[in-house]
């Protein structure tokens, strides 16, 4: 049953995220959690993936002291780009997202975003969480290619400094799950959260063969090429 009392806080910096949230056709608002993660991030001592919803909980606790979380579900989000044993955060500089792309280049690498819904009931916290792992395969691109997209400006905000969805550089030759997870936002995660509040899409997914995971990947797709 729909929450009818309740529309959605994305408390996100990422157009990318609201784009993507816009998919499932429930009212949101959008809102920026005053936080420092870079700074919160040093304090995680847990494994490397469970850093992506270690994040988004905290994220979700800053949402919730905003003013407008009090009528609202907040919705946080957290990407990590692990290579091996390593985090790949954002680049710090060009040089930086050289290095990055040139470790990712021709390997599998693993993307984990975790996804928090939560909200102030009766005075009290509550917070439902889950996170989503996906296997990636990047294609052989060449050092000419890395230039160019870095020169493009679009790595410079992105976990392991790549976005999966750049029609230019099209980094990756090999997904093994979700897209959604990939980009940012795993839909089929996010209405599995939202169910424990009541709330449910006003769309329906259409299934998609090669994204089983999560049928809202081929939705998203169509948006996308609706507004192209």
């Amino acid at each position: 049953m729909l929450n009818h009392q309740k529309s959605l806080l994305l408390a996100s910096a990422s157009p990318r995220r609201r784009q993507i949230i816009a998919a499932l056709n429930i009212p949101y608002t959008i809102g920026i959690a005053p936080i420092d993660e870079d700074a919160m991030q040093t304090h995680y001592r847990g494994p490397i993936d469970g850093l992506a919803q270690w994040t988004a909980a905290h994220k979700a606790l800053g949402a919730l002291t905003m003013p407008e979380a009090r009528s609202n579900l907040v919705v946080t989000a957290d990407t990590t780009v692990l290579l091996d044993d390593q985090v790949l955060g954002k680049p710090r500089d060009e040089e930086h997202a050289r290095s990055l792309l040139r470790s990712l280049r021709g390997r599998w690498h693993r993307v984990v975003t975790g996804v928090v819904v939560a909200s102030i009931i009766d005075g009290q916290i509550t917070m439902h969480g889950s996170s989503q792992m996906t296997p990636v395969l990047m294609r052989p691109y060449t050092d000419e290619e890395i230039d160019a997209y870095i020169a493009s400006g679009d790595p410079m905000d992105k976990a392991g400094a790549y976005g999966v969805q750049n029609p230019d550089f099209q980094p990756t030759e090999r997904i093994q799950g979700c897209y959604l997870n990939v980009v940012g936002l795993p839909l089929c995660t996010l209405v599995e959260l939202l169910a424990h509040f009541g709330v449910a899409p006003l769309s329906e997914p259409v299934e998609d063969p090669a994204c089983p995971c999560c049928p809202w990947s081929e939705r998203f797709a169509r948006r996308e090429e609706a507004s192209a």
